[in-house]
């Protein structure tokens, strides 16, 4: 299977984020005095379990849109059965870094992948908010009439003249 550069790109956001992470969360362990060698383990096999979860999770999505459109009930179901195997897949790292190592450092390294996601969502957003997207569409405020509810006359563009394109 042959990923898209922007999904190889992503899938090395998160591993390379959640690695800083982990080093990160290694290093407060460690100052605060309570670094052991289960800490350590416990971090490695959470972040190496989220990054697996969201490989996986790009490869399933990379199958799915590779269905024909036909078949979009068989890519619902793809992507529906990848996420109930991923979340036992997790629970299933999370079960073992708990009994098997510090269950605190396994529980906050899974949640690494989630706010590198989350960050990078954000830095995306204000990035296509920088540079915005000229069209080919004019949105010039006109006075012709939109709508009227028989009281009286709303103009398109203003602020009630139902359309989204003046609310924030």
């Amino acid at each position: 299977m042959k990923f898209d550069r922007s999904v190889k790109r992503e899938i090395g956001y998160v591993s390379i984020g959640t690695l800083l992470l982990t080093a990160a969360e290694i290093g407060v362990f460690f100052a605060l005095g309570y670094y052991t060698a289960d800490v350590l383990y416990g971090a490695i096999l959470s972040a190496c379990a989220g990054i697996l979860n969201f490989f996986l999770l790009a490869v399933t999505v990379t199958r799915a849109l590779s269905y024909p459109p036909e078949e979009e009930a068989a890519a619902k179901g793809l992507l529906k059965l990848s996420r109930i195997a991923r979340m036992f897949f997790l629970l299933a790292a999370l079960a073992v870094g708990a009994i098997l190592f510090n269950w605190i450092s396994t529980l906050i390294t899974i949640f690494f992948p989630r706010v590198i996601i989350g960050v990078r969502a954000v830095a995306v957003k204000r990035e296509a908010a920088a540079f915005p997207v000229e069209t080919e569409e004019t949105t010039e405020e006109t006075d012709e009439p939109a709508q009227t509810d028989g009281a009286e006359t709303v103009t398109k563009g203003s602020e009630d003249d139902g359309t989204d394109e003046n609310r924030i």
